[in-house]
């Protein structure tokens, strides 16, 4: 009963995220860990180092159906998850119980399906840090908005917080969830990280075009991601 009551909360979650889209911007991986944290078991947790850990790393949960490709092998239609913490994919090769555990270096990319969870809306494709820019520390990116030309990246990365509810255990974190937009110029092969304030994205997209008016009526601070794929739907557009 109470996993059940968990799926409900996190479906009405995430019917209220579209209707409440206007006013704020959650990222659909974080608002998935906040429930998870809000109606999980406090006395379920990952031990790292000195701390007890509780929440998760893993991008919508574990066990989920995708494919995985390097330059020397692919897995196809296979169970996966993707450690946002530890920057790695475990593979589960013939739907077996172990994992084969593969750094971000050793991965040249992995798409997790849609039909792999009821939260995820269409197939999420990442691609690894290296080739797209090799002097970006070793992590998965996920292509958000696709162009000829401009691409629109998001990466994640798991980190450790406080837990504000507990006075007493020092030793007791939870997982949160950071994400830093990039977007890549496929004819300079530059990939550039992009600062969430208007000055800042029409700053830097100032030499390509004028950007204001499309931050007139996308906001950067109600939703982000949506203002800045329209953003590269224009540079795309534009350099036609």
């Amino acid at each position: 009963m109470g996993y059940k009551l968990l799926l409900a909360s996190i479906l009405i979650f995430f019917c209220l995220q579209g209707i409440t889209q206007a006013l704020s911007y959650t990222d659909p991986a974080a608002g998935y860990l906040k429930i998870m944290l809000e109606k999980g078991s406090q006395g379920t947790y990952q031990q790292i180092g000195n701390f007890k850990v509780i929440g998760t790393c893993y991008l919508f949960g574990e066990r989920l159906n995708g494919s995985a490709y390097s330059d020397k092998e692919k897995s196809e239609n296979v169970g996966l998850s993707y450690n946002m913490y530890k920057q790695q994919v475990d593979i589960y090769p013939n739907q077996s119980n172990f994992a084969i555990v593969k750094p971000a270096e050793e991965v040249d990319s992995f798409v997790v399906f849609k039909s792999a969870s009821q939260y995820i809306k269409e197939d999420l494709c990442f691609y690894s840090s290296k080739l797209l820019d090799d002097q970006l520390p070793d992590c998965f990116l996920l292509l958000v908005q696709n162009g000829p030309r401009y691409k629109l990246y998001k990466s994640y990365k798991a980190t450790l917080d406080y837990v504000s509810t507990n006075y007493i255990q020092s030793e007791l974190r939870q997982f949160s969830i950071d994400y830093t937009y990039y977007y890549y110029d496929a004819k300079n092969k530059a990939l550039k990280k992009i600062k969430l304030s208007k000055k800042k994205i029409v700053d830097e997209f100032a030499s390509l075009m004028d950007v204001s008016e499309i931050l007139d009526h996308q906001s950067i601070s109600t939703n982000p991601e949506q203002a800045l794929k329209a953003i590269i739907e224009q540079l795309n557009k534009k350099s036609e």
